[in-house]
């Protein structure tokens, strides 16, 4: 699945928590990870507003929104009036996190990224696209403290409820299957890019070079590259290492199993290939966020796609039952950054770039600009400690009054210590003896390029 999975979860656990934001780059996501470019969906919905201090506010107001929720009978929804279902599902989502998430929570609001993300989703609230802009924050804003977050609510606590499989990528027949494929056809090659993509939160990014291997095990590893654009024009160079093992029954489906992260398992059903040119890849899976998402992309030995190819891409597509019209080409070139440029600084992704910009622009004026800042800073600062300070307190009487059962999934919750026994010290280190082979791979054919 690639980046995919992993990233599901990030926009999901605010907006379901009703951690609502007013602002906003990355997948993946996911997040299941075969990735691609993708639009910024979510760049028109950051905060279009007179100050910092109004950003700060609707941040700090995303954690009160949670206790409020449940000190005040759910009386929270500032942007319009909310049904009763969904009034129950934020009380019952918010003190779930706050019973037993408080202390990720808290953390997630003194960290950078974390809290960047929690101002991106905010924007998200109420749009049409929710859970595509949901899952473009999660692709732009990654950290310890993210993951952390939506560990204990998704898996630990189940405090989120699992987005449930909507049947619009189902399992394809097997008669639908292609013959003779192996993972040894994409091993071989060594090097693969994807060169078109279906799914646009999960397979359209810029610079998708992945590099193929096989373990002892028999098993495939993928170390798969992606870019995530930023607003500025600036992107995050992305990577992971998946692993695959082919059916047993040697049918043209691969399997990824096995992952702590969110427990995402992804299948891949190759339709139709041709050797050393491409293959077509359908895929579905599932974590503890998101049950049946799904897509499909196209690898390739070349970084384009070659036009001759489209009829037989065409028939494979049928084959799945997904339309080749709704691909998107992806862009392979993996062009350098371009020079910075000073952007409305509506953005907190971008600030600290805006920062070089000004510095190097405006010499002159950096005594003025950096005496700003400071002001702003202390402004922040001050008004984060008195919400801080009060949401520690609604956090300590809600600790001492609410029940510790939370909603969810039971047969599907684990505690720290079943996740952490999940995936054994040995598969540890053979994911990271695979990242340093793999690495050497793409060292190997870059430095041949140049």
């Amino acid at each position: 699945m690639s980046a995919r999975a992993r990233a599901l979860g990030d926009g999901v656990v605010a907006s379901r928590a009703r951690v609502r934001c007013r602002q906003t780059n990355d997948g993946r996501r996911v997040g299941a990870r075969a990735i691609g470019r993708r639009p910024s969906d979510c760049d028109g919905s950051r905060a279009q507003v007179g100050g910092l201090d109004d950003v700060v506010r609707g941040v700090v107001s995303t954690l009160a929104a949670v206790a409020v929720t449940v000190t005040m009978g759910g009386d929270v929804a500032r942007a319009g009036a909310l049904s009763p279902a969904k009034e129950r599902e934020m009380q019952t989502t918010g003190a779930c996190l706050l019973q037993n998430c408080g202390r990720e929570l808290a953390t997630c609001v003194t960290d950078e990224k974390c809290l960047e993300d929690l101002v991106c989703l905010q924007g998200c609230f109420g749009r049409e696209d929710e859970s595509d802009c949901q899952i473009r924050c999660g692709d732009l804003y990654a950290s310890n403290a993210v993951g952390t977050f939506n560990t204990c609510a998704v898996t630990e606590k189940s405090c989120v409820a699992q987005r449930k499989d909507d049947g619009k990528y189902p399992v394809p027949p097997f008669d639908a299957l292609a013959d003779d494929f192996t993972i040894d056809t994409m091993v071989k090659e060594k090097r693969w890019y994807i060169v078109a993509g279906l799914n646009k939160d999960f397979d359209i990014f810029d610079c998708q070079e992945h590099f193929f291997d096989k373990g002892e095990d028999g098993k495939m590893y993928i170390k798969i590259n992606w870019r995530v654009n930023r607003p500025n024009g600036q992107f995050y160079e992305r990577s992971d290492v998946q692993r695959f093992y082919q059916d047993p029954e040697g049918k043209a489906i691969l399997y990824n199993r096995g992952n702590v992260m969110l427990h995402y398992q992804d299948t891949w059903y190759i339709p139709a290939y041709k050797d050393k040119e491409w293959v077509y890849i359908y895929y579905r899976g599932t974590n503890d966020a998101w049950d049946g998402y799904g897509g499909a992309t196209v690898y390739a030995t070349s970084p384009e796609l070659n036009p001759e190819w489209i009829p037989d891409l065409e028939a494979a597509s049928k084959k799945v039952g997904v339309k080749w019209s709704d691909f998107v080409i992806t862009d392979n070139s993996c062009k350098p950054a371009p020079e910075l440029t000073l952007q409305k600084p509506t953005d907190l992704d971008t600030l600290a770039d805006d920062a070089k910009v000004l510095e190097k622009d405006f010499e002159k004026d950096i005594v003025l600009a950096e005496k700003t800042v400071a002001d702003d800073v202390r402004k922040v600062g001050r008004y984060l400690d008195d919400e801080l300070n009060t949401f520690t307190k609604k956090l300590s009487q809600l600790e001492s009054g609410l029940v510790n059962s939370g909603p969810g999934r039971p047969a599907g919750f684990m505690t720290k210590e079943e996740l952490k026994s999940a995936q054994s010290a040995k598969d540890r280190r053979q994911l990271e003896r695979f990242s340093k082979r793999l690495g050497k791979i793409q060292d190997t054919f870059r430095a041949d390029e140049n």
